[in-house]
């Protein structure tokens, strides 16, 4: 396996710009899909329909990997746009009420800006993979961290979006 020196000044560049090209248009995306789901009364199927969408996507977005000529690449890229901001909102949902300064869009845009720089510098420290056909249990293992990943990555980074809410208020007095 080829491992890329991500903070060599060449590359640096190169993330940068996969950060502006899909950071940005993704985390619009998560916004718009955070508008849509707070339609939804039910803040536990606010939670759990992005969260089972994203786990579908990310099952279906492995099945079609390596590519075949009978799969649509189309397909393939439209579920892979989708997963990560599916995957986002959960914890968007869960967090928001501890917001007190900055609005819910802002923080959803701000956080999964942050969560996809995130996993773009983790996908580009992971260089030139080999894909090969998976057992069962290895398919269910790396959807399953795929997820996880997503989760505690999205979570962390509206933790930060929380904790500079705090420290501009200068307060906790809200919080229970």
């Amino acid at each position: 396996m080829d491992v890329v020196p991500v903070f060599d000044p060449g590359n640096l560049v190169l993330l940068l710009m996969l950060w502006a090209v899909l950071g940005i248009p993704l985390s619009f995306l998560a916004a718009v899909l955070f508008l849509g789901v707070r339609q939804i009364p039910s803040r536990l199927a606010q939670v759990l329909v992005p969260l089972v969408a994203g786990i579908i996507f990310v099952v279906v977005s492995m099945t079609m990997e390596p590519p075949v000529p009978g799969n649509s690449e189309a397909l393939r890229f439209l579920i892979g746009i989708f997963i990560h901001p599916l995957l986002f909102l959960p914890p968007a949902v869960v967090l928001q009420k501890n917001l007190l300064r900055i609005p819910g869009m802002y923080a959803v845009f701000f956080a999964s800006f942050i969560s996809m720089g995130v996993l773009l510098t983790l996908g580009a420290m992971q260089g030139d993979q080999l894909s090969v056909a998976l057992t069962s249990v290895q398919f269910a293992e790396k959807a399953t961290v795929s997820v996880v990943k997503d989760l505690v990555i999205a979570s962390g980074a509206f933790g930060l979006i929380i904790l500079l809410d705090i420290v501009l208020t200068g307060t906790e007095e809200k919080y229970p």
